[in-house]
């Protein structure tokens, strides 16, 4: 039986070995790609990777949002991004005109049809909203040749179409039959190209589909003479706070009011001094009027008042309390007092019924009478 349980054993672990063997012969580890949720730094910039990729290719990239840098535009190229119309006055416009005619090179995103577009009405150049797909029809792809590229590169279709003016493009690129997605135009001695949602096809969602990197890399080595292109984004422009302005424009003038104003507060301001007292309440309390009332009473000779008032006090507690002694006679309640406290009859008497001939006798039937009231 041993035997057996043995040679199954070793069996068994032959036909494992083989299939193991098998399985590291025929199978090999294949690498796969998960898209990730992108990063907080990712999320913030929607350019983070068009950035990296030119400086990985040998470029540099800044992104501005101060519109006031058209005024001075450096040397370089410059991608535009929508949402301009409102800070592109038509004298920033003519400035950034005469940087293109001066030797730039600008690639502009134009704006949504209805929008205005100072940058496209000064090119000729009109906006057209594209017809509307089937919902099954896959994404249009437009073949974008550069001069003196090898081939063509694929660019996903926009949302709108562009159509040339008076002015005709150098080259154009776009769905045969169905308008334009890209229109190049030589200004002077610089170059502009025009297209439509560019923005988004440069943007981290979408900057790795078709050819969108190749094509803006492609545009900057054949339109940028310098060997490493300094690229300017210009993204979400806005000018920059009134407060902002001011303390770059006046700070001295802001300095020196601030000032001012600090000295006038401290000039109205009412100064503290050391803590004052607390001044005594208006209204005395209950018990200060009840002393005043004894004080009174006391040198008015009004000690016998005051007696008959504590002696009907104490028969009222005694009626509550002890009422079999209430209920005695006032002649016979002293010897019941004196038997249920321990004290003298005689001045339990006194302080009961007796006469009040002097402050002594007054305070000394009082002091009874609360030692009694104590006792019940």
């Amino acid at each position: 039986m041993t035997r057996r349980v043995v040679w199954t054993s070793l069996l068994l672990a032959a036909v494992l070995a083989v299939f193991a063997t098998w399985l590291m012969l025929n199978l090999e580890r294949v690498p796969t790609q998960k898209r990730e949720p992108p990063q907080s730094e990712a999320r913030r910039n929607p350019w983070l990777a068009l950035e990296r990729f030119t400086a990985r290719m040998g470029g540099q990239l800044t992104r501005a949002s101060d519109a006031r840098i058209l005024d001075r535009l450096p040397a370089g190229s410059l991608l535009l991004d929508r949402q301009r119309a409102h800070l592109l006055t038509p004298e920033r416009l003519h400035r950034l005109l005469a940087w293109v005619e001066a030797g730039g090179y600008l690639i502009a995103v134009a704006e949504h049809p209805g929008v205005a577009d100072p940058l496209l009405d000064s090119l000729g150049v009109k906006r057209v909203a594209s017809p509307r797909k089937p919902a099954r029809q896959a994404p249009a792809v437009v073949d974008v040749l550069v001069p003196g590229a090898a081939q063509p590169l694929k660019l996903a279709a926009g949302g709108y179409l562009l159509a040339a003016g008076e002015r005709q493009p150098a080259w154009s690129a776009g769905q045969r039959g169905r308008g334009e997605q890209v229109l190049h135009f030589h200004l002077g001695r610089g170059e502009v190209t025009v297209a439509a949602a560019f923005d988004g096809q440069l943007s981290n969602r979408h900057i790795g589909e078709e050819d969108h990197a190749d094509l803006y890399w492609s545009l900057l080595r054949r339109y940028d003479p310098s060997p490493q292109p300094q690229v300017l984004l210009l993204s979400r422009l806005q000018m920059p706070t009134l407060f902002a302005w001011l303390w770059e424009n006046a700070w001295a003038a802001c300095t020196g009011a601030a000032l001012l104003i600090v000295l006038w507060l401290w000039r109205i301001i009412p100064r503290f001094g050391s803590v004052r007292p607390e001044a005594p309440a208006g209204r005395r309390e209950l018990r200060e009027h009840l002393a005043a009332i004894g004080r009174y009473q006391w040198r008015s000779g009004g000690l016998a008042a005051l007696l008959t008032a504590a002696r009907e006090h104490f028969h009222a507690r005694l009626l509550r309390r002890q009422p079999t002694i209430a209920a005695l006679p006032a002649t016979a309640q002293p010897a019941a007092l004196a038997a249920l406290s321990n004290r003298p009859a005689v001045r339990i008497a006194a302080a009961l019924d007796g006469p009040v001939d002097s402050p002594h006798a007054f305070t000394d039937a009082l002091r009874t009478l609360r030692n009694l009231e104590r006792d019940l």
